[in-house]
């Protein structure tokens, strides 16, 4: 099995890896590199060709923003596969897309709304825990991810290897949908996010989302305007609900909450997939209830309605974008923050070179080379749908690859994420790979060259052999008995030969733990 990271490697954005397996080329997500300033802003498709298949893990921009792109250059396959939910928030986010390199610079537009239609038209959809024949012998599974709505990890199989795509993750629970499904197999190589690999989420999301209710509350029942920037799709979200949940429970008092952008046509998406959210949600769905809206949460309606909102009595606007580079949120934000009463509540990760990051950083304000005023306060509140160091390497822990490649984070946060996953995971082998470059995967040899289980002098080959190559436990009785046969063997691993294994007299040798409840 080959790799190649044609992006989103050693970086946060155009996340598109090219798989070769059974001796089919298979392209998992095709993104683009968010945010001003980059060289280039889509993966490097020059050697790309044409995949003989598509495989979507979720619908952020920096996942699929390059997919009219290929259908352009006519290297887009026959089959992009995904879950309806991705397919939905894709055709927002491109159609937005579209229209604003044409509103912005139409005689350098990169690719047309025939290239979105075309790209729309090839997705297949997939059931979740459902394995799909996508080419010929290789099948595909798409698992919750929690980050987003239709958000997965993609297991791909081979008839003798297997990969696993994480995507982007969440463990724990949103208020909109549930967190990830562990996964039921063990892959022979797992492709895993790094994004906050280089810290743990400290405090505590209920808390966070608390303090952000109740700090909105404080402004706006001292005559100020809140506005909170946030991505359209799964933060806005978040957020509404915050707010809305705070106020039918009595825990703030009620104020006029208002929902404008692209944020509107999302939560619509949200609202069709019932089944997928959150068993809270689904409830409402099922009763008179509204998802979002409600007697004082409203959708930003005509455009006469932005300017008495601004002129009104104090309330709460949740806009798009969620950096603050075009959208709503630049629109209110300029109107804002001249006044020291109001306050911008960041929630959400701002890129280098956004306006969300200079206003975060430095409380400076600048559109359309003017710069504004800021006088309003400015706060950040940790909401994040991405698994943290901690629970990342649990995930490699409890699924135990024989190799693991971090990609989607900065330097720091994979060469941090990288250390802890070797300290609890000593025999997989961790990589932190490079954009452009290609990778090989090959099923390792093991020590035993061809003797038999026969008896416990396996114990003392295998600590001589693990004491040599310097590595310290704990080890799963799997991975000793993949030590000793190699990873061919692997099919061939029943549980009785585990308990052959945990019947011997390991005390010389090793001592043992009980397995996880």
């Amino acid at each position: 099995m080959k790799l190649r990271f044609l992006g989103g490697a050693d970086e946060v954005g155009a996340s598109c890896t090219l798989i070769e397996i059974e001796d089919q080329r298979i392209l998992v997500d095709a993104g683009i590199r968010m945010g001003p300033g980059k060289n280039s802003k889509w993966p490097d498709f020059g050697a790309l060709g044409k995949p003989d298949v598509l495989l979507l893990t979720h619908a952020h921009s920096d996942h699929t923003g390059a997919l009219p792109v290929l259908a352009k250059e006519n290297r887009l396959p026959e089959k992009v596969y995904c879950t309806p939910a991705t397919k939905d928030i894709t055709s927002i986010l491109l159609d937005d897309a579209v229209n604003q390199e044409k509103r912005e610079s139409p005689e350098l537009a990169e690719y047309t709304s025939n290239d979105v239609c075309e790209a729309l038209s090839r997705m297949k959809l997939v059931r979740w825990m459902k394995p799909v024949q996508i080419c010929d012998g290789v099948k595909a599974t798409w698992i919750p991810a929690g980050h987003i709505l239709g958000a997965a990890m993609i297991h791909i199989e081979g008839t003798q290897e297997s990969i696993l795509m994480t995507g982007d993750v969440s463990v724990a629970h949103q208020l909109t949908i549930p967190g990830l499904v562990e996964p039921q197999y063990r892959p022979d190589v797992m492709v895993m996010e790094s994004t906050y690999g280089n810290r743990t989420h400290d405090v505590d999301r209920t808390q966070e989302a608390k303090r952000l209710a109740e700090d909105v509350a404080k402004v706006i029942e001292a005559g100020g305007k809140v506005l909170i920037p946030a991505f359209a799709v799964a933060r806005s979200q978040e957020v509404i609900l915050v707010l809305k949940d705070a106020m039918e429970r009595k825990q703030i008092p009620e104020f006029p909450v208002y929902v404008d952008g692209m944020v509107q046509k999302v939560n619509d998406v949200y609202s069709r997939f019932v089944d997928d959210l959150s068993p809270s949600l689904q409830c409402r769905a099922q009763g008179d209830e509204g998802i979002f809206y409600s007697a004082f949460v409203e959708k930003v309606a005509p455009r006469d309605h932005r300017a008495r909102i601004l002129s009104g009595p104090p309330c709460c606007i949740v806009a798009s974008s969620g950096m603050l580079n075009g959208g709503r949120s630049s629109y209110y934000a300029e109107r804002l923050a001249g006044d020291q009463k109001n306050l911008i509540a960041i929630t959400g990760y701002q890129a280098k070179r956004t306006l969300g990051r200079k206003l975060q950083e430095e409380h400076v304000l600048k559109l359309d080379e003017q710069e504004v005023s800021v006088k309003c306060k400015v706060e950040k509140y940790s909401l994040s749908a991405h698994a943290d160091k901690k629970e990342l390497t649990g995930l490699v822990e409890e699924l135990s690859p024989h190799t693991c490649f971090l990609v989607h984070g900065n330097d720091c946060a994979r060469k941090k994420l990288a250390e802890s996953v070797r300290e609890r995971s000593p025999t997989v082998d961790v990589q932190l790979p490079e954009n452009g470059r290609e990778y090989t995967y090959t099923k390792r040899e093991g020590i035993a060259n061809g003797k038999q289980l026969s008896n416990s002098r396996i114990l003392s080959e295998l600590y001589a052999y693990l004491r040599n190559i310097e590595v310290a436990g704990p080890f799963r009785a799997r991975e000793l008995t993949e030590m000793w046969f190699g990873t061919e063997a692997t099919t061939l691993v029943t549980e009785k030969l585990f308990q052959w294994f945990l019947s011997l007299d390991w005390q010389e040798f090793f001592c043992t733990r009980p397995p996880k409840p």
